[in-house]
């Protein structure tokens, strides 16, 4: 239902107008639901925006930017996934399931670890094609993301 059609039923349920089309009631009606229709859709953009499971335009692209980069070499869904996997809060988890998640919010697909636990060494092998600037942001995160007590060795097989 339209701003417009909104507001005349109510005044009308009310039964002290007559809002009849071309009436000075209609008109002012007709002129303010132009104003809210575009409020409403400007509202429903924003929340769509707001959500990154919902976002197509500036609630990724703010995101991205907001995180470090933004990321337009990929796919909105690939983008999403990223956002969703940076986002989330490792709570204190020091597993390679958490530093995956770190890697593919990176968006890495193909890696993988070798662990030494007693040495407090880890191996990142990433078998991905990536440019120097993106190794630069792996670089960078791992620096960030990983946990300072190891001692993390990245091996590009490029």
């Amino acid at each position: 239902m339209s701003s417009y059609d909104s507001m005349k039923e109510k005044l009308d349920e009310i039964g002290i107008y007559n809002i009849s089309t071309g009436s000075n009631i209609s008109n002012e009606l007709a002129a303010c639901a132009e104003g809210l229709d575009g409020l409403f859709d400007s509202l429903e953009t924003m929340t769509k925006e707001y959500y990154i499971e919902t976002a197509e335009d500036y609630g990724i692209t703010r995101r991205e930017k907001f995180l470090g980069k933004e990321r337009t070499e990929y796919s909105t869904e690939k983008r999403r996934e990223m956002l969703k996997l940076l986002e989330q809060n490792m709570g204190g988890k020091c597993t390679t399931e958490a530093f995956s998640d770190i890697l593919k919010s990176c968006g890495l697909s193909d890696f993988s670890f070798k662990e030494s636990p007693t040495n407090y060494r880890l191996s990142i092998n990433i078998n991905d094609v990536l440019t120097n600037e993106q190794k630069d942001i792996v670089k960078q995160r791992v620096d960030s993301e990983f946990p300072l007590h190891l001692s993390i060795g990245v091996v590009y097989s490029q």
